[in-house]
């Protein structure tokens, strides 16, 4: 049996009414009168082809149906509120909710985050991973992490990292790279929508092989730093996506040769929003949390 398009509603009245075991006393909670809940359940108890109430002169009572169904719909409901309170409940509830670029999140928030949870245990906080500025666009949170050149119309914007890259490779390579040169014979792995890639580094360290692309584009520096840690080449990172993370066990920086990105990762809130309590928090904390070292 089909029962699809069963309106949320029916099922809301059949609750009430089976747990007061009264229509009217549900009309009351649900400020419908007694004849809107009795239509709603016949609209119910047809749809489903089964009675759902044994109708007496001064009281109802559930079927033996009635009765399996008020525990499905009891705990749908219940799942459907909590589900709902999950997604949208506020800030100032005491919810902290931030989309963040989906590397900044991996290599430097998370390795950090548990410091502020354990300073700030009245907070519940949600992070939710995104890449590009459509998805952005999109998002209805009041506070992102994003990836750009700071200027996103509407926002105020706070630099959170150097704008320095460096190349970093695993052990491996690293002890068979003597100068800058050994980069021409390994694999070089860019990052797709920077502004700054191997180009511009080989036109600072090695200019007579500056024209060579890189062989391997990627849409993360998170993907860029695992491929490097797997000796597939190298790739150019902002050291504290390498300091305190996973990664610093296993990728090196064989040169101290930077270059400047003409972009960065910033913490952006609305213009015209005043910030909640707890994010407020959570920008205290950035304030506090030091840019270098281990996390």
């Amino acid at each position: 049996m089909k029962i699809g398009n069963l309106q949320l509603n029916w099922l809301r009245t059949f609750e009430a009414a089976a747990r007061l075991l009264s229509f009217s006393l549900a009309g009351e909670e649900l400020h419908l009168s007694q004849s809107a809940v009795s239509q709603q359940i016949k609209l119910l108890e047809h749809k489903l082809g089964k009675d759902l109430f044994l109708r007496q002169t001064r009281s109802v009572q559930l079927t033996t149906e009635g009765r399996a169904l008020l525990d499905v719909v009891r705990e749908g409901l219940q799942r459907l509120n909590s589900g709902m309170n999950s997604i949208f409940s506020s800030s100032a509830d005491g919810v902290l909710e931030l989309h963040v670029n989906n590397t900044f999140g991996e290599l430097w928030l998370a390795p950090r985050i548990g410091r502020f949870i354990a300073h700030r245990p009245q907070l519940s906080v949600r992070m939710l991973q995104t890449n590009w500025d459509l998805e952005y666009q999109a998002a209805n949170t009041e506070l992102e992490i994003r990836y750009g050149n700071g200027s996103w119309p509407g926002f105020e914007t706070r630099n959170l990292l150097p704008h320095t890259l460096r190349p970093y490779c695993s052990i491996a390579h690293a002890n068979r790279l003597h100068r800058a040169e050994g980069f021409a014979h390994m694999p070089l792995i860019d990052v797709l929508g920077t502004p700054n890639g191997w180009l511009d580094w080989k036109r600072v360290y090695h200019p007579e092989a500056a024209e060579r692309p890189a062989r391997i584009h990627v849409d993360s520096y998170a993907i860029a730093a695992s491929m490097a840690i797997e000796g597939i080449g190298a790739c150019l990172l902002y050291d504290d996506f390498v300091s305190g993370s996973r990664l610093e066990p296993f990728l090196v920086c064989p040169f101290d040769a930077p270059i400047s990105c003409d972009a960065g990762y910033y913490l952006t809130w609305r213009s015209d929003k005043p910030l909640s309590a707890a994010a407020a928090e959570f920008c205290a904390w950035l304030d506090l949390e030091p840019p270098f070292g281990p996390g």
